[in-house]
């Protein structure tokens, strides 16, 4: 019944206007029911159009409330015959006047036409091209990740090319690499963006082979860039036939290669980029201009590409994450990692540890018992080093400090202090030999957190003997016999599982010293964990439910305070816009009115969810009781009868949001 009040076709007209206005800035965007392109007296509804730069774009816009086939023989002839009338009369709208180039394009959101459907709009006069909403997905998604520059692969797709006058020249050096012509510059990068295409996987692209950009990547490498980094790996293009120039300098050069001047020109999408794109269009969005290294192969096949893109990754080999962690403290000695690194790289000169840390600066791996990456891993977990942690609240973390080289010296001396008392307390060399290896190292730093939290100050050697004590007896308790050690290190390779263990041990600490004070946080991490985790899971589910509604929802659907904080912790951290709603925010965009008719009402309230929207409202603040605190670094202990229920709520949440999972490539690919 809701459906039937909707008019479908006008939301999509709005949405589109939307993109076109909020995404590529495009100018003067007009179009609906009172909106005519036609002989002064005559009507010619047109939908939605729009100037980018003189170029006019005219949409004729087509929607349904579910997906639907449809055969739109009749109303494509229509829109021909609106486009011719167009043609001749878009000069009478003063602000459509000066434009050089008409556009025409039929987008559909939600309906399927035969592919003869598509052959009739494109192969007629004039040629109207076809999309749908995946199109307007596709560049919104872009825009989000490089900005202004998205809008160049938008002309690109519709085969809109750049003025004349437009063209960008570098220094190049040309060769023959068996068959191949090959061409090596350095170029600036918002130049060449601008000229710059990827075959990404996506609708109706089957033969494209790279994956999509992941923002999270480009902010990194961002980050990179503005504080000075610079790439010593080229860039890998494939250059387009017809789509540039080579003028030769004649100049004394080695057999078989040549110096001239390179011109990329006539085409947004003259260069095709193999290999790099998250290193090139990174520079989308960051205040440098370095110039980076280009290899570009001349007039190369898709297939070719592809098997180049292939034979590239193939044969990248990961960088090894002791090596890693190594040069991180070689290279950035000041930064978080880097004050980590020479912590453990201090503690390979000290006992227990003398030389049994395997740091790839110093050889090899003979003789040592834990790697650099497992013992540098264990403190960036456990937080140790970190300004306020998890358990000391309203203070900061005594081994804290801004000076670098002190804050290795001492943190290396409580670690030093610490496992020292643990040595001299195990008794077992067989427990002694976990403890001290990849798994157990991490597991008893998990440990250190809340023991610094409750001694509050930087402990002593004694300090550390009754701790030590009580997980000796904890192991003595539980892992008797070989087998059970066998077992204990099998099931400790995850990092979940460590922390698990290191749980365990805490509430045996616990009882051991009779002191229930100890480590407040370690339930509340728990269900906090969880929530967290729920929390991101509702962010998605709103994401995929309103973007089927509009492209555009992040304006159109959301309250604007959400919308514009979402946006500054975007800028911050490079995470999706869902990534930065809490749960305050998440129950307001659901509980909309809009959204709640439209898109969540019957998933929130039927059989095994809640019976009304108060209830819904009562779940969300009561998860939020807990989730809150720690969001903020302070800590709560909840009463069992608040876990219990807050257990229920959860699962409640879990049985109705369905999990929806993205594809991240992975960080180190560059």
């Amino acid at each position: 019944m809701e459906n039937s009040k909707r008019n479908f076709g006008k939301e999509f007209e709005e949405e589109v206007k939307s993109f076109l206005e909020d995404k590529f800035n495009f100018k003067d965007v007009k179009g609906g029911h009172n909106f005519h392109i036609a002989p002064k007296g005559e009507s010619n509804q047109t939908d939605v159009c729009g100037i980018f730069n003189d170029i006019l774009f005219v949409f004729q816009c087509k929607a349904a409330g579910r997906t639907v086939k449809r055969n739109f023989r009749n109303e494509i002839l229509a829109t021909r015959e609106r486009a011719r009338i167009i043609l001749k009369n878009y000069k009478s709208i003063p602000e459509y006047a000066k434009c050089k180039f008409i556009l025409f394009i039929f987008i559909t959101k939600k309906i399927i036409i035969p592919q003869a459907n598509i052959e009739l709009l494109e192969k007629g006069d004039p040629k109207i091209w076809y999309a749908d909403e995946k199109t307007l997905e596709y560049y919104s998604d872009l825009h989000d990740k490089i900005g202004e520059y998205a809008v160049y692969n938008f002309l690109a797709d519709f085969g809109l090319r750049p003025p004349k006058e437009d063209q960008i020249s570098f220094t190049a050096l040309r060769a023959k690499l068996n068959k191949y012509t090959v061409y090596s510059f350095f170029a600036n990068p918002k130049e060449l963006i601008k000229y710059s295409y990827v075959a990404r996987r996506r609708s109706k692209k089957e033969d494209f082979y790279q994956r999509m950009l992941e923002k999270s990547r480009i902010k990194k490498i961002q980050n990179f860039i503005d504080a000075g980094g610079v790439f010593p790996t080229n860039v890998i293009i494939s250059l387009k036939k017809g789509e540039k120039k080579f003028k030769k300098l004649n100049c004394v050069t080695e057999k078989g290669i040549d110096i001239g001047e390179l011109t990329i020109r006539n085409s947004y999408n003259a260069c095709w980029i193999i290999d790099g794109q998250h290193r090139l269009f990174s520079f989308s969005k960051s205040k440098k201009d370095n110039l980076i290294s280009c290899i570009a192969f001349d007039e190369i096949s898709i297939e070719e590409e592809r098997g180049f893109f292939l034979e590239i990754n193939r044969e990248q080999k990961p960088i090894q994450p002791d090596l890693i962690w190594d040069l991180e403290g070689l290279a950035h000695p000041e930064s978080p990692r880097g004050i980590i690194s020479n912590i453990v790289r201090k503690l390979n000169f000290k006992e227990p540890f003398i030389d049994k840390i395997y740091i790839p600066v110093y050889g090899t791996r003979v003789g040592k018992i834990i790697n650099m990456a497992a013992f540098c891993n264990g403190i960036y977990n456990s937080r140790i080093t970190n300004r306020i942690t998890a358990n000391i609240t309203g203070k900061e973390n005594p081994l804290f400090t801004d000076i670098p080289h002190t804050m290795v010296n001492r943190v290396a001396g409580v670690l030093e202090r610490y496992f020292n008392c643990l040595n001299e307390s195990i008794e077992r060399e067989e427990i002694k030999k976990f403890i001290f290896g990849n798994a157990g190292i991490p597991i008893m730093l998990y440990l250190l957190e809340p023991i610094i939290a409750k001694l509050g100050r930087i402990p002593s050697h004694h300090d550390f003997y009754k701790f030590a004590d009580a997980i000796n007896e904890y192991f003595d308790q539980n892992f008797i016999n070989q087998n059970q050690i066998k077992q204990l290190r099998e099931e400790t390779t995850s990092e979940a599982s460590r922390k698990g263990i290191a749980k365990q041990i805490g509430r045996f600490i616990r009882s051991q010293l009779k002191d229930k004070s100890f480590w407040p946080t370690m339930e509340e991490m728990d269900f906090v964990n969880e929530i967290i985790l729920l929390e991101r899971r509702i962010g998605k589910f709103i994401s995929k439910k309103l973007s089927d509604l509009s492209s555009s929802w992040e304006k159109q659907r959301l309250p604007e305070y959400i919308y514009k904080n979402a946006v500054k912790k975007m800028a911050v951290d490079g995470t999706d816009l869902d990534e930065n709603f809490d749960l305050g925010d998440e129950l307001q965009i659901i509980t909309r009115k809009d959204n709640w008719e439209q898109a969540f009402k019957n998933e929130f309230i039927k059989k095994d969810g809640f019976l009304n929207q108060d209830e819904l409202r009562i779940a969300f603040l009561y998860l939020s009781k807990i989730r809150n605190p720690a969001a903020h670094g302070k800590s709560v202990i909840p009463t069992q009868e608040e876990l219990n229920q807050c257990e229920i709520y959860i699962q409640k949440f879990i049985r109705l949001v369905p999990e929806l999972i993205t594809d991240k490539p992975q960080d180190d690919l560059i």
